[in-house]
């Protein structure tokens, strides 16, 4: 199958790349022609696009797409999934497949306040208050998190704690207060078949991280987590992969932090610990058969580092031209 990954210069398109390149035929894309994802793959096969943002982005992927012969684009950028979806109808009657969430499933996992309010009866969530002029003095002890409402990730992410860096936080709608919980965070990569069914969920301890990224984690058969994490999952609609976390509260009990609806970077742990998710999506687009019930996985411990690639400064040149 041919396919295009987007999002070439992050750790997820990489991780795709792991698992598909020697069974598929694979393009990667990315806005910046220095992307390292880009270079994993012959010169006529990557590809410069706009941002995920960008007006321009859809049809000029869509294009490249047709020019190609793409059955299968794959983003792994979020600002790229909701404008996708929007087109969807587009790439589908041209033949290729969008193997992503719902546009409403994608809305509601990037508004973090909306998926709280969505899931807090279908699983524990944090205690949480959206920053305004006239919300009421916030539950002591400090300290409390402070992030966007929107976006995604760990970004703008500030630690509150005491009153001084809480009159610091705009008071605008856009920041989420939220308790701050101080357990152990677990990152569950999950797999729901397109009729609804789960058969994949792989809890992966966040050990040690380095700019967000995790790059010492282990999985581990933690049943709770993984049932929590299904429920999570499931009751915001998810279709294919995604990304589910969770953190130890002071009580104990895990609570939802947030739901990507895309491939993590850091599924070559899952794919050696027994799960290839990015086998199973293209599986399931090829019509092959899924599994019925929640696939096994072994405990692992996977340390991350930087290795090099080189290549001739023309390639790049060419690329960026």
């Amino acid at each position: 199958m041919k396919i295009m990954l987007t999002g070439a210069g992050g750790p997820a398109a990489i991780s795709v790349w792991k698992s598909l390149d020697a069974a598929h035929t694979l393009y990667m894309a990315d806005m910046d022609a220095r992307a390292p994802g880009l270079y994993l793959v012959p010169a006529d096969r990557r590809l410069v696009v706009p941002r995920g943002d960008d007006a321009s982005f859809p049809s000029a992927v869509l294009k490249a797409c047709r020019e190609r012969g793409i059955e299968a684009l794959i983003s792994t950028v979020d600002a790229e999934l909701v404008p996708l979806a929007l087109a969807r109808t587009e790439f589908e009657d041209a033949g290729i497949r969008l193997p992503q969430a719902s546009l409403e499933t994608l809305r509601l996992c990037r508004d973090k306040l909306a998926l709280l309010e969505h899931l807090k009866s279908v699983v524990p969530v944090p205690a949480y208050a959206v920053l305004t002029e006239a919300t009421p003095a916030l539950p002591a002890p400090f300290p409390w998190f402070a992030k966007p409402r929107g976006g995604s990730g760990s970004r703008d992410l500030t630690l509150i704690e005491n009153a001084d860096a809480l009159n610091a936080v705009p008071r605008d709608g856009s920041m989420l207060i939220q308790e701050y919980m101080p357990g152990e965070e677990y990152s569950v990569d999950v797999f729901v078949r397109a009729d609804g069914r789960c058969i994949a969920a792989v809890p992966r301890e966040r050990m040690k991280t380095d700019s967000g990224i995790a790059i010492t984690a282990r999985t581990v058969h933690a049943a709770d987590v993984i049932d929590v994490a299904v429920r999570a999952a499931q009751g915001a609609g998810i279709r294919g992969v995604a990304n589910v976390q969770f953190r130890r509260a002071a009580d104990g009990v895990f609570k939802l932090l947030e739901i990507n609806p895309r491939f993590p970077g850091t599924l070559p742990l899952t794919a050696a610990a027994g799960v290839d998710i990015p086998k199973l999506l293209v599986d399931e687009i090829e019509g092959k058969p899924l599994p019925d019930t929640m696939m096994p996985f072994s405990e692992l411990m996977s340390v991350r580092y930087l290795t090099e690639k080189f290549v001739d400064p023309q390639e790049w040149r060419d690329l960026a031209a």
